[in-house]
């Protein structure tokens, strides 16, 4: 069981600790982002069984790879991960099938017309978040945009995790509608590039 000291240990430490073959620091890694990488996976996917098989298939490619693979940031590194893996998932058509198509048909007209349609979308995103309240925004972009944890969100703003949820929860039942379901989903996949500064 990780003590005072081991929680301390940032996520540079932990990776340094992993190629160590330290099995604590692993499992500490392991708890601290599995869920947030299961969210991830299945807000896309709405998959159970598929989101866990790709959070758990990410791990034991950390574990497997400690020696050999060379990370900067972990907290990147994972979400590059999920989104890589969920992306494949979509095109493989064993997931939501039909789905990749479609979000690849939003995006591979001539490059005039994939600046056009980025525009477009970063702004009917633009328009969906500031028609969400204040608070519910803020909580939203720091979920998607920085990653950040329920219980990270609710000791930076000072609330309860339970109204983190109840915001996130919010935001995505109103975003949903009046992005459509593609551009949605695209959003997530594609976080990093669509909730950018």
């Amino acid at each position: 069981m990780p003590g005072k000291e081991t929680q301390l240990w940032t996520d540079t430490k932990l990776l340094e600790l992993v190629k160590e073959d330290n099995l604590t620091a692993f499992e500490m890694i392991y708890n601290k982002y599995w869920s947030r990488l299961y969210l991830s996976a299945y807000n896309i996917l709405r998959d159970q069984q598929a989101a866990e098989d790709i959070v758990q298939e990410i791990m034991t490619d950390l574990w497997a790879r400690r020696t050999t693979t060379q990370i900067e940031s972990l907290n990147s590194y994972l979400y590059a991960s999920i989104r890589y893996k969920v992306f494949k998932a979509i095109k493989s058509g064993k997931i939501r099938d039909g789905l990749y198509e479609e979000i690849e048909r939003m995006s591979v007209a001539n490059q005039t017309e994939d600046l056009l349609a980025e525009k477009d979308i970063n702004k009917l995103l633009e328009l969906a978040l500031s028609q969400l309240p204040p608070k519910c925004r803020e909580i939203f972009l720091l979920s998607r945009k920085e990653h950040l944890s329920t219980k990270e969100i609710a000791e930076r703003l000072g609330i309860s995790p339970k109204t983190v949820e109840s915001q996130i929860t919010i935001a995505i039942r109103r975003l949903r509608p009046v992005l459509g379901e593609v551009i949605f989903l695209a959003m997530f996949v594609f976080s990093s590039h669509f909730l950018k500064n």
